[in-house]
């Protein structure tokens, strides 16, 4: 089988194209989520770094400015030495009008940030963080920011020292070209203890500062460039194998469909090779059976181990010829089938010769159907001929009989013309009879159909030919297999039939004999079946042929027309005559007659 615009025996391509078309937004989908769920995580990581750094300065700026009393000068030096960290591009701390107050370069203290970004979240929650990529330079910085606020994270409303000790903290933040002062207590106080803070001014909420962290994006960008080209690479993957998976899964599905639909006309070529009429048998290269079909052991009676010579003698011509070739013979072992015979040569898609195939059907059954029409044409153009002939002569013949009746009392006292007048006499009566048959045999016969019992007919036409029976030794046997009581037919014109049966088995039975009538219900139970059989002389194939001829006789003194009138009643009865017989093994008379089913009743 062959297949246009197809994967071969699979799918189409506008197919595959649909599942294409229906995965790849799927997987651009996923893909791009992916991707920006990376760039997500890498910000967030930033973030995250960019917020510890921040809350470790913080934590080492209150450090300083706890402990030891640090002032800008130590924070800028903080600053310098944190920016030595991979990663991080800056550090600064700036006033909310942009005055960078410290810086990671020291040359950048004093300058203004002129890239402020909105500070208000930040006033509003002082321990949030705020991030933002932007570009410096040539290199992009991924930067986060916050409100500047070492103590109010941790001393919220109280001071960890006395109010002098922030006044000067803040005084030396502020002015980092005065020297930081001593860190000693005043008199009094406890070392270790904290007071309320007085009214002085520190770190209010006034004094607004913000801290700035950049780190470089350098690093996290090649990495994330990795990842996005390691994600859109399992994305592909997973796209083709995705896409794979679900052509297979088609392809599969298209296979069992096609294996499902192959199988489903294999079982109705199956069926229909079984199914025809005509016998059909296949034999390979060496002359093998391979198949036959029902109707092939139905009219051979038997399964083939081998085939008939003249299969062989068409396998030899058709694999000369290469191509089909028809024939008719006679199978004479075979009970003398006559069989039709077409030849093919089986070919491959490549054209070799892999095997014959045979199909025949019984002409048998054809050709006796056609002897009998040719039967039936001829007994219908003899009637006709009859019917004219014994038109002209029956008026002659009563004319011979009047003068020979005259001739025979004239010379009464004659006896030689007494006997030659009585002679013609009988003569005439015997050629009258003829003509009467002959214009019986001619005209339509007249056919009154009524119920009639079975048995009775049957034992009235035994009667009437019961002294012939009688003069030559014959035995007659009856049985009745029949399940029907009444038959709808004509009695006169049955028994006429069943009578000339009779004569014709009693003149074939010379020195005595058996006669058997068989009464049984035809094939199916559609009709009645009698048969009539002798163990009398039986007849040769030829004879058989010609039986149904009208004054064909094998008898010196029979007129031939007998049998002839059998036929032709019994076809007007509706019915069937078949002839079984063999030389010197008797001779069987068939007779069916279908039920005429309205009146047709079964015994009670």
């Amino acid at each position: 089988m062959k297949f246009k615009n197809k994967i071969p025996g699979m799918i189409s391509p506008f197919m595959m194209a649909g599942v294409l078309a229906v995965l790849l937004p799927i997987f651009v989908f996923v893909t791009l989520d992916r991707i920006e769920r990376q760039r997500v995580h890498v910000r967030e990581r930033l973030l995250a770094k960019g917020s510890s750094l921040i809350r470790t300065f913080e934590a080492g700026t209150r450090t300083g400015m706890l402990s030891m009393g640090w002032g800008l000068r130590r924070i800028q030096a903080m600053l310098l030495e944190t920016s030595f960290q991979p990663e991080i591009s800056y550090i600064m701390i700036t006033t909310k009008t942009g005055e960078i107050l410290a810086h990671s370069d020291a040359s950048m203290k004093g300058k203004i940030f002129g890239a402020m970004p909105d500070l208000k979240p930040l006033n509003e929650d002082i321990l949030s963080f705020s991030s933002r990529i932007r570009n410096q330079g040539d290199e992009q910085v991924f930067e986060v920011y916050k409100r500047f606020t070492p103590l109010r994270g941790r001393f919220r409303g109280r001071h960890p020292r006395p109010w002098y000790r922030i006044g000067r903290m803040r005084h030396h933040f502020f002015s980092p070209d005065k020297p930081e002062p001593p860190e000693e207590d005043p008199a009094g106080s406890e070392p270790g203890t904290y007071g309320k803070v007085p009214d002085q001014p520190g770190f209010s909420e006034a004094e607004e500062h913000y801290i700035f962290a950049g780190l470089s994006m350098e690093q996290a960008n090649i990495i994330q460039k990795e990842l996005v080209r390691h994600t859109i690479g399992i994305g592909i993957l997973l796209f083709c194998l995705g896409g794979l998976g679900v052509i297979g899964l088609m392809v599969f599905q298209a296979y069992r469909s096609a294996k499902a639909s192959l199988t489903r006309v294999q079982a109705f070529s199956d069926n229909v090779v079984q199914n025809m009429p005509s016998g059909l048998v296949t034999i390979d290269r060496e002359n093998q059976i391979t198949s036959m079909n029902r109707a092939a052991r139905q009219i051979l009676g038997r399964d083939l181990t081998a085939p008939f010579p003249q299969m062989i003698d068409l396998a030899g011509e058709m694999a000369s010829l290469n191509r089909p070739v028809s024939r008719e013979f006679n199978l004479s072992g075979e009970g003398d089938l006559r069989l039709d015979m077409t030849g093919s040569p089986i070919l491959d898609r490549d054209g070799d010769l892999k095997g014959f195939l045979f199909l025949f059907r019984d002409l048998t059954q054809i050709r006796a159907l056609q002897r009998e029409v040719e039967t039936t044409r001829r007994l219908a153009a003899i009637g006709k001929l009859a019917a004219g002939v014994a038109h002209e002569i029956r008026n002659p013949l009563s004319s011979i009989k009047g003068f020979a009746t005259y001739f025979m009392k004239r010379y009464e006292k004659e006896p030689r013309d007494v006997e030659t007048a009585n002679i013609m006499v009988q003569e005439v009566e015997r050629i009258n009879r003829t003509i009467t048959q002959l214009l019986e045999f001619a005209k339509p016969l007249a056919v009154e159909k009524k119920d009639v019992d079975i048995h009775d007919l049957i034992s009235h036409s035994l009667r009437l030919a019961d002294h012939d029976f009688g003069r030559k030794s014959i035995i007659t046997h009856v049985e009745m297999e029949t399940k029907q009581t009444l038959f709808h037919t004509d009695p006169d014109r049955l028994n006429q039939v069943l009578l000339n049966l009779y004569m014709n088995a009693v003149n074939a039975m010379d020195k005595g004999g058996r006669l058997a009538i068989r009464v049984s219900d035809g094939p199916g139970g559609t009709g009645l079946k009698i048969r009539v059989s002798d163990n009398g002389c039986g007849m040769d194939p030829e004879t058989l042929d010609n039986i149904f001829d009208p004054y064909f006789t094998t008898r010196s003194r029979g007129t031939g027309l007998g049998l002839s009138i059998v036929h032709r009643i019994v076809e007007n009865l509706g019915g069937d005559i078949r002839v079984e017989s063999e030389p010197g093994q008797g001779t069987d008379f068939i007779l069916f007659f279908p039920w005429d089913i309205p009146e047709a009743r079964t015994d009670r």
